[in-house]
């Protein structure tokens, strides 16, 4: 299936009547919420998603989506390359009290009689996907700071009476 623009809005509930599959490409930077999380805007999502009702009569919405782009090291702050992957598994709902009847294995979208923001949608999934903290791999970070602390010298050959803490013991009453 050749890949189209990402509709912005959409009739969920009419494409799952009629099965619908959507295979689209929509570029980061048109996706400002999951951009802000990055180093850049740069790269492109690539989305499959299926619209169908189920056998036991939800309107179900299911698909991945996945993007290689660029987020920022935790340890030296420059960027470095990921690649973020989301695969969701929804269900279509009125109301709030529909939202928790449905089994765990599905997640709510309560539309109710609006159309499906479906950009908002993936943004969501996207941002859900993407790990909180990233690291390089020691050997390729760039930070100028030592990654491994070494201890000071002399730590651990410090003698009881040059604790800190010392001073305490003469402030304690002796019997």
């Amino acid at each position: 299936m050749q890949r189209q623009p990402l509709p912005k809005q959409l009739d969920a509930r009419k494409l799952c009547v009629s099965a619908a599959e959507i295979s689209a490409i929509v570029s980061v930077s048109e996706l400002p919420r999951f951009a802000s999380g990055l180093a850049s805007d740069v790269g492109e999502v690539l989305a499959d998603i299926q619209l169908y009702r189920d056998e036991q009569g939800f309107y179900r919405i299911d698909g991945k989506a996945s993007a290689a782009v660029n987020v920022s090291c935790e340890r030296c702050l420059q960027p470095m390359p990921i690649e973020v992957v989301a695969e969701f598994a929804l269900a279509i709902v009125w109301t709030e009290e529909q939202a928790k009847a449905l089994p765990k294995s599905l997640d709510p979208v309560i539309l109710g009689e609006e159309l499906l923001e479906l950009d908002e949608l993936l943004q969501d999934e996207l941002i859900v996907s993407t790990p909180f903290v990233n690291y390089h791999d020691k050997s390729d970070c760039k930070t100028a700071a030592p990654v491994d602390y070494p201890a000071p010298e002399g730590a651990g050959s410090e003698e009881k009476g040059d604790s800190p803490f010392s001073v305490l013991g003469s402030l304690k009453p002796r019997d």
